[in-house]
C-alpha cells in the first residue's frame, strides 16, 4: 500500500492499484493522467468510452473539491486478454473531512441514529475498529446517468457505496472514508478494500502525545 496523509491529523494507506486524484493540480492535469492510463488498458477502450471517462472525472473532481474531499483515488478494471467480455468498470475511494457536533466517540451513536433517520433504506450501524468506534453506512442510489468512469452513457444504473465515519480525537470533526462502485458483482472485494484502508488509519498527534 502507498502512504497517504491529509490536512486532518491522521494518516492511512491505500492499495497501490489505486491512482490518486491530485487536488493540488488542475482538473486538466488529472484528465491527462487518466487518458494516459486508459491508453494503456488492453483491450483499449473506445474513443466514446475515453470521452465519457474524461467528462466523468472532471465532474467528480469538481464535486469532491466542493464537498471538502481531502483524498480521492480510482481503480480501473475490466476486460483482459483472457476475459475480453468483462465490462469496463471503476471503483472510487474517497476521504472527506466533515464537521461533528461532538468530539471523539461521543458523536458516534448520535450520528448513527441521525443517519438511520435520514436514510431509512440504508444499512447503518456502529462497529469497533482498532481506531475506536466508527459508524458504517451502506446505501444504494439509482443514478439516471451512469457515473462509472468507463460507463457507456446508457440508461439508469445503481451505485452502491459504503461509508466509514471515523471521529478525529480531540476535534469536532470526522473523516468520512467511502468506497463506491456500479460493479455490484465485485462488491465484497470493495468492502475488503475499505476495511483494509481503515485498518491502516493512525493519528500521529495522538501517538506523539502518548509518548511525551
Amino acid at each position: 500500500m502507498a502512504d497517504a496523509t491529509i490536512e486532518l491529523p491522521l494518516s492511512f494507506q491505500v492499495p497501490e492499484e489505486f491512482t490518486d486524484i491530485d487536488f493540488q493540480v488542475s482538473a486538466e492535469t488529472n484528465t491527462n493522467r487518466l487518458i494516459e492510463r486508459l491508453n494503456m488498458v488492453d483491450p483499449k477502450p473506445s474513443q466514446e468510452e475515453i470521452a465519457h471517462a474524461v467528462l466523468a472525472q472532471q465532474s467528480m473532481y469538481e464535486l469532491l473539491s466542493a464537498a471538502g474531499a481531502v483524498y480521492a483515488g480510482t481503480l480501473l478494471y475490466g476486460p483482459t486478454k483472457d476475459n475480453p467480455e468483462e465490462k469496463l468498470s471503476s471503483v472510487i475511494l474517497t476521504v472527506t473531512a466533515r464537521p461533528s457536533e461532538l468530539s471523539n466517540d461521543q458523536t458516534v451513536h448520535r450520528l448513527s441514529r441521525a443517519l438511520g433517520a435520514i436514510y431509512p433504506d440504508a444499512e447503518v450501524g456502529v462497529v469497533v475498529l482498532a481506531v475506536g468506534p466508527v459508524v458504517l453506512m451502506t446505501e444504494e442510489r439509482k443514478v439516471e446517468k451512469p457515473v462509472n468512469l468507463l460507463g457507456d452513457g446508457g440508461g439508469p444504473t445503481v451505485v452502491r457505496q459504503l461509508h466509514a465515519f471515523v471521529p478525529i480525537p480531540g476535534r469536532l470533526a470526522m473523516a468520512d472514508f467511502a468506497i463506491a462502485t456500479e460493479n455490484l458483482a465485485d462488491w465484497d472485494s470493495c468492502v475488503e478494500v475499505l476495511a483494509g484502508v481503515c485498518r491502516t488509519i493512525t493519528f500521529p498527534e495522538t501517538d506523539s502525545a502518548a509518548t511525551t
